[in-house]
């Protein structure tokens, strides 16, 4: 529940300032039906079926060339692990982005902002936070379709606790997501159908966990709403 209060101060917040500068405002929903896999030196890897990662999406444009986006994702339904029955088996994840954009031309963007990834379990959680960066690129293709790209890297700072351990620990990874997009002029709306892949590397600061590693990936779906200010 923390999560959702943060997300919503900080789209509460953004709506109340940045609108002032804004041109133009997007809101929208984003979803991410991804599978989960973990492994580790010291126990055998264990991939988890999809689930469904979904949550608002905003973004405001200020110029042609800036503009600043908010992603926040959740699983409503639990990951679970194979062949496990306990009740911390079951996993709740969340994926936040807040991002600064530059657009160097109509082909390329730079981006850097901040990244929030985390997860829960019965009797513990696993949440950091800590800067992210990366490129996007943007090809029409034919009317209004267009194919979008994007590469981030992000360093993570965090804490895990659970009934064992209760320890700090540094995450760094990667993004890549490509999209099909298609904008209807008429009525402002932007829909878009990808795939996305992401790894991290969780490091502990304790010599009795093994380092974890996680991908995700999946299929992507982003519908956004388009308001001139």
């Amino acid at each position: 529940m923390k999560y959702v209060y943060c997300i919503g101060i900080a789209i509460i917040s953004l709506c109340m300032v940045l609108p002032v500068y804004a041109a133009d405002l997007g809101v929208g929903i984003s979803a991410w039906y991804a599978d989960w896999e973990m492994d580790n030196s010291s126990n055998p890897k264990k991939t988890m079926d999809p689930v469904l990662c979904i949550g608002p999406s905003l973004s405001y444009q200020f110029s042609e060339t800036l503009s600043a986006t908010l992603v926040a994702l959740f699983t409503p339904k639990k990951y679970e692990m194979p062949e496990e029955e306990s009740e911390d088996s079951e996993l709740r994840r969340y994926d936040s982005d807040l991002a600064l954009n530059y657009q160097l031309n109509r082909y390329i963007k730079l981006f850097a902002g901040a990244k929030y990834l985390g997860f829960t379990f019965e009797g513990g959680k696993h949440h950091g936070a800590g800067p992210g960066a990366g490129i996007g690129f943007t090809i029409p293709i034919v009317y209004n379709f267009y194919f979008l790209g994007n590469a981030s890297g992000l360093y993570l700072y965090g804490n895990h606790s659970d009934n064992e351990y209760d320890t700090n620990y540094n995450e760094y990874g990667y993004n890549l997501a490509g999209q099909l997009a298609y904008y209807f002029v008429s009525i402002g709306l932007t829909t878009s159908l990808g795939y996305r892949y992401q790894y991290i590397k969780s490091n502990y600061n304790t010599n009795d966990m093994a380092d974890d590693e996680h991908t995700f990936k999946g299929f992507t779906c982003l519908v956004v709403k388009s308001f001139h200010l």
